[in-house]
């Protein structure tokens, strides 16, 4: 039987960036305590993958050996590299098990040990570029997970779907030249980190390879199938990626602390479902997601673990709403974003080009 593979490990909560910071060990805490409540981590097609931490060789893959060397130096006595990015003590330690985590769960569904994988990791990554850090990032576990797969693995293409409420700048930077990786990102606009604009199409080889879709605050999930269907869902039948990697940031939950979208638990399921019809059609169901942000300390283990019976197919699992979600409606202004994606993209993508008229 084809199982779901879930990345854990304990080590994980002894990353604390101090009282009151958003990216707390609660986080993972309280959701590995609802999957062994509602008995997930006991059903027989789901399997615990048990990280190692990535090698200092690995990091290089993505990061630059001085970048690296900083982070070492402030974890052995404490520092910060960005006013909201403190570097505790072991952070480094903790930080490349989070890479190995990433790491992990891109092998695993490569391999076929897994049908696909959800890494629950932290700290996350996707703001972490070459040469920086930010926005609670230290590496950049999605960008090193993909050089990884290509260097031992030989992959050639890749699909990064990053649903994070953030930006993922530094996903952006690392891969926006490169035409074998092909970036999506779904984020509310204005928020941090301030970039992702419609016209951040990539640069030189890689244009036309980056696609960010900037939704207004208020925007609800039920837009995202829309946006799936519209853009997502044609790019990836077009490029026809070897593997589908998901920055999965539960941020955009309707209640986050830092953050104004107005997506519901239901809203990850429902997106997990689709992308896992696509990865089915495209590459033989291979789907890696790894934890990147989402706040809201009662609902978004509800959501992973929404998330992760999808991706079983865990048809009786009962999804829970904590909260009274607000009512989900389609965006005419999403729309109308949607389209000028298209009308941006139809240079590259000849999905996107209307059909000529006699």
């Amino acid at each position: 039987m084809a199982k779901t593979g879930l990345v854990y490990h304990e080590d994980y909560l002894k990353h604390d960036p101090g009282w009151g910071h958003p990216e707390s060990p609660e986080r993972l805490r309280r959701t590995f305590q609802v999957l062994a409540e509602t008995e997930l981590t006991a059903k027989p097609n789901i399997v615990i993958l048990k990280p190692r931490p990535a090698s200092d060789e690995d990091l290089a893959l993505v990061h630059t050996r001085e970048y690296i060397d900083t982070v070492k130096s402030l974890s052995t006595s404490g520092g910060a590299i960005t006013a909201d990015t403190p570097v505790p003590t072991g952070t480094y330690e903790i930080a490349k098990l989070s890479v190995g985590g990433a790491i992990l769960a891109g092998e695993a569904v490569v391999k076929g040990d897994a049908k696909n994988v959800f890494a629950l990791i932290r700290p996350p990554g996707h703001h972490s570029g070459r040469n920086y850090g930010g926005g609670f990032c230290y590496f950049n576990n999605v960008a090193i997970m993909v050089e990884y797969l290509r260097e031992k693995y030989h992959l050639r293409r890749f699909m990064i779907l990053d649903w994070d409420v953030h930006h993922g700048n530094g996903t952006q930077d690392i891969f926006y030249r490169d035409p074998t990786v092909l970036y999506f990102s779904t984020h509310q606009m204005p928020l941090y980190p301030g970039t992702g604009y419609l016209d951040e199409i990539g640069d030189g080889e890689g244009k036309g390879y980056n696609v960010d879709v900037p939704l207004p605050p208020g925007t609800s999930g039920a837009n995202y199938a829309y946006i799936l269907d519209e853009l997502f869902i044609p790019l990836a039948e077009a490029f026809r990626p070897e593997i589908i990697a998901v920055s999965a940031g539960q941020d955009a939950y309707f209640n986050d602390p830092i953050a104004n979208l107005n997506f519901t638990v239901h809203t990850y399921a429902d997106i997990t479902r689709k992308v896992m019809d696509v990865a089915q059609n495209i590459c033989k169901g291979r789907i890696a997601m790894v934890l990147e942000g989402g706040y809201h300390l009662e609902a978004v283990p509800h959501a992973i673990a929404g998330i992760i019976a999808t991706l079983a197919e865990i048809q009786d699992y009962d999804i829970i709403e904590p909260r009274k979600p607000p009512t989900q409606t389609l965006s005419s202004e999403v729309r109308s974003r949607v389209e000028k994606v298209k009308s941006i993209l139809a240079e590259y993508w000849d999905v996107f080009c209307k059909p000529r008229t006699a």
